[in-house]
């Protein structure tokens, strides 16, 4: 039997940036865009896949932007977002707030919620929330909020990101 002090201690490599994205693109996440206004008073919002639930108790959500995103500097600016989980057929709303183009809302049927946020239309969940926190890490900064609201669309499937493709997720009936 080998004891600790007989194991060669290894160094692991370093893990390349471009590796270490193409496994990230197996894990298969929502299709999220989160929305808010920025300070000149015009919606902002971006497409993002690091998004999560971060507690039930309070009840929190997490949002990871880059550091030169428009929509974090709405969201520092006016203190609440909105986060939207797109349904399968909305691939063209993905694709729209992912880039960096100021018109991202025109040809997005979109209306204020009852938080006056840019609230997108057909959308499986919209959860509503006001900034907690933000720590930058990385080449990122997290974004935490505290929900104030939710609305959900059950009859509705969502889309998942994976490998680099938007795909249904079906949904068996079951609505929790």
């Amino acid at each position: 039997m080998l004891q600790t002090s007989e194991l060669a201690i290894k160094r692991p490599r370093p893990v390349d940036p471009g590796e270490f994205r193409s496994a990230m693109g197996d894990m298969p996440g929502a299709v999220t865009v989160i929305t808010s206004w920025g300070p000149d008073g015009a919606p902002s919002g971006a497409t993002l896949s690091a998004v999560v639930s971060l507690s039930l108790d309070p009840p929190q959500m997490l949002a990871c932007f880059d550091h030169g995103s428009n929509t974090l500097a709405a969201i520092q600016s006016h203190g609440r977002f909105l986060v939207h989980v797109l349904a399968h057929g909305q691939q063209s709303v993905a694709m729209k707030f992912s880039g960096k183009a100021a018109d991202k809302f025109n040809g997005v049927e979109w209306e204020a919620d009852v938080f006056a946020l840019p609230r997108i239309d057909g959308c499986v969940v919209a959860v509503a929330c006001e900034l907690d926190k933000i720590i930058a890490f990385g080449d990122h900064k997290i974004v935490i909020g505290r929900v104030v609201d939710i609305e959900r669309a059950g009859e509705l499937n969502p889309m998942v990101y994976a490998r680099r493709k938007m795909l249904p997720f079906e949904n068996d009936g079951a609505n929790q």
